[in-house]
């Protein structure tokens, strides 16, 4: 190669580098990854679902503009039932201990409230429900989607809750056929920035 061409290439490099780096600089996250945890309480809509405690892990990952991955995994630790007609039409009602593992893989939307602490954000996934009460067991597929508001103490550091829900059919081992599986959950919690 002649020698003024390889000067003005490398001229070139040196020029586009420093503005590439500032753009990329500018459309980065200056803390890409996340990890929340909290409590709260899962409701259950459909008698083969868990409510009561429910303990909550997320870590998100920044994707592009509002939109981060977010992977989930919840445990829920608390009662359940159903109600029938028995032999004789006697409407009976059984009430169990149940447990249910949660994990998560979906997309959540973040938006900052006209740059201020606040932040508005939702999310939507697919979920795998692991439930077992001591009589019955079963695993779900859920839809799971939600919405919540955080604050943001220090830039790093948020607190906040989410209201979501969770709809799918629940399989059971026991080969009865396919259940509804239907719950909501309340989660208070923080969130870290990293």
């Amino acid at each position: 190669m002649r020698p003024a061409l390889v000067l003005s290439l490398a001229c070139a490099l040196l020029w586009t580098g420093p503005a590439q780096a500032r753009v990329v600089k500018r459309y980065s996250p200056a803390h890409p990854n996340e990890i929340s945890g909290g409590v709260g309480f899962a409701a259950d809509l459909s008698a083969f679902t868990p409510g009561g405690f429910k303990w909550f892990n997320e870590y998100g990952r920044h994707l592009d503009g509002p939109t981060w991955i977010n992977l989930q995994l919840n445990v829920t630790a608390g009662e359940g039932g159903r109600c029938y007609w028995s032999q004789g039409d006697v409407w009976v009602c059984d009430g169990w201990r149940g447990s249910a593992m949660e994990l998560v893989l979906g997309v959540k939307l973040k938006w900052r409230v006209a740059g201020g602490p606040v932040q508005l954000q939702t999310k939507l996934g697919a979920a795998s429900e692991l439930v077992w009460f001591n009589v019955y067991h079963g695993t779900a597929l859920a839809l799971r989607g939600g919405f919540g508001v955080r604050y943001f103490v220090v830039p790093q550091l948020s607190v906040g809750a989410e209201l979501a829900s969770a709809l799918g059919p629940l399989f059971s081992r026991y080969g009865g056929g396919a259940e509804l599986y239907a719950a909501v959950d309340l989660n208070l919690g923080v969130e870290w920035r990293f």
